[in-house]
């Protein structure tokens, strides 16, 4: 989502004219977040039965977000007494029966029969536990809001509101097809997964596997929501991506993942702004979006270098140059001024998409000792090294070897199965353990089973993963 299509988004308390606004957005998303028709036709029983409860109900625990021109582009509702909400339901629930039969009957297509056969004999066992008490939120989102700030703004604001009013358990159940996006989000407010079902109700249009979770979010009483950070004596996981561009997006979206369904958390995802020369990674329209999407959930979006190449540089050191690199070294002997306008070039890219310029991060983390004081007056907060991770605000630096693999080569995949143990043994059970993975890893086997089952083993011993940028400014 490109955050200038929705500029000054404002979220307000939901008014009575906003009933059908929200209705249609119900409809709209209805079928894994998009219309609801081809699964069920009747939009208003199906805007009736999941928003009337609230709007009409509860209407002082619902919000909608809009744009500057008045557009609603999302809601979320909550319920704060189950009795009320019952109440209503039962006032109704003859009146949808009644209709529902009469589609049934005669004028409903196949698809809605199969819906409603679904609703009456296996909904209510596809249908996960809840808490007996607490708040029971709604929340749905336009495609052009969904996965960026504008939309997380919507949910932080009810959370508040809730907490401000003194509650202490927050629950809602959302829909989460088989990649687990959406409840690795709700993971990163608080929300805790109590249960998990499939729903079958989707499987004549849905070829993966899609599943209904209970969230639960508990807390103090009185406390204002905060996306939680660790506390700096946690243990911790400082998780980097390498080298994303055009080419490797797909497979850093994979990797992202991967790793945090093992072991929950944020990631630094190092940017390369102009990978081998071959265009600004402002060319890429899905790269940007889901960078937004990205940053707007937490993660961490460092520079890392410039063109990743040598490209009209000379042949430099034979051992950092040719074996330990392979022509990517391109920082460690870069002229202090061309280093300079290079960073330069990178920053501005960073300012006009709007992101935060935390780190840098040069290519093979090699590159000179003037670059640190540098990088430190152009108010960059941290930098690395293979071995430790540098905060150039206060000096500190964290000895923390990364855990990563070289695998160009046959010799070097034998080499990196046999360092991994080694690896693991001396630094994995530090308070700050490190994991580096570049593009292709995660398609070698054997790396793909050793990163799993350490990101496991983190994740059971209370690790929590952690960008650098966190890492540095907590």
């Amino acid at each position: 989502m490109n955050p200038e299509s929705h500029p000054n988004p404002n979220v307000r308390p939901y008014q009575v004219g906003d009933r059908q606004a929200v209705r249609r957005i119900c409809a709209d998303t209805g079928f894994l977040g998009n219309p609801i028709d081809p699964l069920f036709e009747d939009r208003e029983l199906f805007a009736d039965f999941l928003t009337a409860p609230y709007t009409d109900a509860e209407p002082e625990n619902a919000f909608v977000l809009e744009n500057v021109e008045g557009k609603i582009l999302g809601f979320i509702m909550g319920s704060r007494s189950a009795k009320i909400h019952q109440s209503y339901l039962l006032r109704h629930i003859c009146g949808w029966v009644l209709r529902a039969l009469r589609g049934l009957l005669w004028t409903y297509r196949s698809e809605s029969r199969r819906y409603l056969w679904w609703l009456l004999f296996r909904g209510r066992k596809e249908t996960p536990g809840t808490p007996p008490h607490g708040v029971h939120f709604h929340i749905n989102l336009l495609p052009e809001v969904r996965g960026g700030a504008v939309g997380l703004l919507l949910f932080e604001t009810f959370l508040d509101r809730m907490a401000e009013l003194g509650e202490t358990c927050v629950f809602g159940q959302v829909v989460v097809k088989g990649d687990r996006r959406t409840e690795r989000m709700f993971g990163r407010y608080g929300f805790t997964i109590t249960e998990r079902k499939e729903v079958t109700k989707f499987r004549e249009q849905h070829k993966d596997p899609v599943f209904l979770c209970t969230l639960v979010q508990v807390r103090r009483r009185g406390a204002k929501f905060r996306k939680p950070t660790p506390p700096m004596g946690e243990k911790r996981l400082l998780l980097s991506l390498h080298d994303f561009h055009s080419g490797s997006r797909s497979q850093l979206e994979e990797q992202m993942e991967f790793c945090l369904h093992r072991c929950p958390g944020h990631a630094s995802v190092l940017v390369i702004p102009d990978y081998h020369h071959g265009g600004s990674v402002e060319s890429s329209e899905e790269c940007l979006t889901l960078l937004r999407g990205w940053q707007a959930e937490g993660h961490d979006l460092a520079i890392h270098g410039y063109y990743h190449d040598r490209q009209d540089r000379p042949a430099g050191s034979w051992w950092w140059t040719k074996i330990y690199t392979s022509g990517e070294a391109e920082f460690i002997d870069l002229p202090q001024r061309e280093a300079m306008e290079r960073l330069d070039r990178a920053k501005a890219i960073w300012q006009r998409q709007g992101w935060k310029t935390a780190g840098f991060v040069a290519p093979a983390w090699l590159y000179p000792e003037w670059l640190e004081k540098s990088l430190a007056e152009r108010g960059f907060a941290y930098t690395c090294r293979l071995r430790g991770v540098i905060n150039l605000t206060s000096g500190h630096r964290d000895q923390a070897w990364a855990g990563t693999y070289s695998l160009r080569s046959g010799w070097r995949k034998v080499a990196a199965r046999g360092w991994h143990p080694l690896w693991k043994a001396i630094w994995a059970g530090e308070k700050i353990v490190r994991l580096s993975l570049h593009p292709h890893d995660l398609e070698t086997p054997f790396v793909r089973r050793q990163v799993g089952v350490l990101l496991e083993e983190l994740g059971r011993r209370g690790y929590r993963s952690c960008s650098y940028a966190e890492h540095v400014q907590s």
